[in-house]
């Protein structure tokens, strides 16, 4: 069981912790508790433990809405001052998660409300009342693995599979949480499908010439709608009777329209199930259509799509920006990254927009390599075609600058990131030191993160060797990297040369450190950022202390090199390996944002204005919720669209003494507590 609870504090407070995903938690209460194990069953959502005892106060780590449900359906949301209010005594689920794990409180019996206080949601019954925690880890792999041979129409069936992982085929699917991850794919003499992932029988089809880069391209499309993919002289999508052509020409392009478009529509059609929360993307969609949402909820898969395609596109158009590019080249051998590219909604371009070649050393080819294979002779640095995503992944030959490089080993690692029932193991290494700056590299400030963070100072080969050998889920380099390795005041350590690596992810902040983090991938890690060429000491400082934050902040790999790119950085120097979407922490706030704002500009009347940049990813991926703990209480549709607010005085105050995330302010990632709202008179 990867959820534990502890007492602490004499009784009066319960630590959750998900040892799956190093995260941990606290609840704190007026009086003391002594809990018992409960049953899961008792909640009508699932959950991995629980446990019961009697209280009348509970107070949460942090200020999150309260969405309180009584029989299955959604009784009331409390998301300010204003809507905090007593229910009428009865038996209720209440979700004000933090992002530790999903965590559900059942209270029996009772009147409750939901108020905030201090900058956290606190809990009450009246009368004292049975409460029982139940908590559901946000850790999921693949259900099962598919074996497919090289024949396209192989590959088809295989894709086809991917929809079997849908936790409904509701519109509530466009929630990330209830969308499932596809099962694995691997290469092999025939074609197995165990039982359990067959196809579900949707009645659509996705049609497509039997070739890979079509096949590919079409695959995240046929998870989400739960498509059969079948090869046709066409390119077409077929729902109950409607069909829309695709064009070949431009196939990557209208596949991205129709996912988009689908989604959108889920996610207003959505609004009148078991999750009612209508976003300013709903609002969006009702004015410029008119469309009776309750029967188009009721519809079996394959008719609410056909509906949702008589529904012109410009009623969804513009409502969100796409999150992640990948480009895969169209050979067999990248089949297997197509369920964790699906499983993000990544827009696919197969075969690639035409790469351009950079003058850089040649590197290994990235995804073709593995655990498992040989080495692949050596290809040339690339930069792939733009796109208008912050994420981009490259799967095909050539190591690509502006964009991930991942392993299929290193997106499977990922699942098991970081391991062990310990709290993360941070490992900060100085190996120069002129940039050495401890106090700048906080890689514990996360409110719910548990965390030890180790500080080594000019390691030798041999003690750098063992440090890349050891356990260790992060480690951070601060150094000089050359051709021939990382350096060590005795010389260089070619980790070319070593086997393995108990390092899970990192970031080698030296020049030209790509190969020697391209060794740490295929040698066992699942990820981490490195540079593609010289980067002078001051800016690796910069860049180190503001990835720092972000990392230890939750922002996913991609997210974190976007954020850097807006503060003036060239990240054309720095890139990705592995899965872009890696992240080594939950996100206090859910979703990962980056909140930026400009002093110079003048308060309105409305108080200072900020955007707020998001970076979709996992269970907080497109589709999901996000409101402001602070401003304006408007919901938005997740997607990587910014949004815009404005916080009056006494708000900003309030977040500036609460939030530890990072700010971009005039250009440059401050610390919260660095800042006063003065500083933006």
């Amino acid at each position: 069981m990867t959820i534990q609870f502890d007492v602490e504090d004499e009784g009066h407070t319960l630590r959750v912790r998900d040892t799956a995903e190093s995260e941990r938690f606290d609840l704190r209460f007026d009086s003391r508790i002594d809990p018992e194990e409960a049953s899961v069953d008792e909640f009508t959502n699932p959950v991995d433990a629980a446990v019961a005892f009697e209280t009348a106060e509970l107070h949460y780590p942090l200020r999150r809405p309260a969405v309180f449900f009584r029989d299955g359906e959604m009784a009331h949301r409390t998301e300010d001052a204003a809507s905090s209010e007593w229910l009428d005594a009865g038996t209720y689920e209440i979700d004000a998660s933090p992002p530790g794990a999903k965590t559900y409180v059942k209270v029996c019996g009772a009147a409750v409300r939901a108020r905030f206080e201090d900058n956290h949601t606190v809990l009450d019954a009246d009368p004292v009342a049975r409460v029982v925690v139940g908590v559901r880890s946000h850790h999921e792999q693949p259900a099962g693995t598919v074996t497919t041979t090289e024949d396209p129409r192989d590959v088809m069936a295989a894709v086809s599979t991917f929809g079997s992982a849908l936790k409904t085929e509701l519109p509530d699917r466009s929630w990330p949480s209830l969308r499932g991850h596809p099962p694995a794919v691997e290469l092999g003499t025939s074609l197995d499908v165990p039982s359990h992932v067959e196809p579900p029988e949707t009645g659509i089809t996705v049609e497509v010439p039997p070739d890979y880069g079509a096949i590919f391209t079409v695959a995240p499309l046929a998870y989400y709608l739960g498509a059969t993919v079948e090869p046709g002289n066409e390119s077409a999508l077929h729902a109950a009777g409607r069909t829309v052509h695709f064009d070949r020409d431009a196939l990557a392009a209208d596949v991205r329209d129709c996912l988009e478009h689908c989604l959108v529509l889920d996610g207003a059609v959505r609004t009148v199930g078991a999750f009612p929360f209508w976003t300013e993307q709903t609002d969006a969609v009702d004015d410029r259509v008119d469309l009776d949402y309750e029967a188009l909820f009721d519809l079996p898969l394959d008719e609410r799509t056909a509906a949702y395609l008589e529904v012109p596109r410009s009623a969804t158009t513009g409502l969100v920006d796409w999150h992640l590019t990948a480009d895969v080249a169209p050979e067999p051998r990248y089949a297997p990254a197509l369920p964790y590219l699906a499983s993000e909604l990544a827009a696919v371009r197969s075969p690639p927009p035409g790469p351009t070649r950079v003058d850089r050393s040649p590197v290994p080819d990235a995804l073709a390599r593995s655990l498992d294979q040989p080495s692949r002779a050596a290809s040339g640095v690339v930069r792939p075609a733009p796109t208008d995503t912050p994420g981009h992944v490259w799967a095909g030959e050539g190591f690509a600058v502006d964009a991930a490089n991942p392993t299929v080993g290193s997106f499977r690692r990922g699942f098991d990131w970081p391991s062990g029932a310990g709290p993360l193991d941070v490992h900060v290494v100085y190996n120069d030191e002129r940039l050495a700056a401890p106090d700048e590299l906080a890689y514990d400030v996360h409110e719910t993160g548990d965390t030890d963070v180790r500080v080594s100072h000019s390691l030798t080969t041999a003690e750098l060797q063992e440090a890349l050998l050891s356990e260790t889920d992060f480690l951070h380099f601060v150094g000089h990297v050359t051709e021939r390795g990382m350096v060590c005041p005795d010389g260089e350590l070619d980790v070319r040369t070593l086997p393995m690596t108990g390092v899970g992810a990192f970031f080698l902040n030296g020049c030209r450190s790509y190969e020697q983090g391209f060794a740490l991938l295929t040698a066992g890690a699942a990820g981490g950022i490195v540079t593609v060429d010289d980067v002078e000491d001051g800016v690796a400082g910069t860049v180190g202390r503001d990835a720092a934050m972000l990392l230890d902040a939750g922002f996913p790999l991609y997210g974190v090199l976007d954020a850097l790119g807006q503060t003036g950085t060239d990240t054309s120097r720095y890139t990705a390996l592995g899965d872009p979407t890696l992240t080594l922490r939950r996100s206090t706030s859910g979703a990962a944002g980056l909140w930026s704002a400009t002093t110079a500009e003048q308060p309105g009347a409305n108080g200072v204005p900020r955007t707020i940049a998001w970076y979709p990813n996992g269970e907080n991926g497109i589709g999901s919720m996000a409101s402001m703990n602070y401003g304006p209480p408007e919901r938005h549709f997740l997607s990587a669209q910014p949004t815009t607010c404005s916080l009056s005085r006494d708000t900003l105050a309030d977040m500036l003494a609460t939030e530890t995330g990072p700010l971009l302010v005039d250009g440059r990632l401050r610390r919260p507590e660095t800042l006063s709202p003065d500083d933006f008179a």
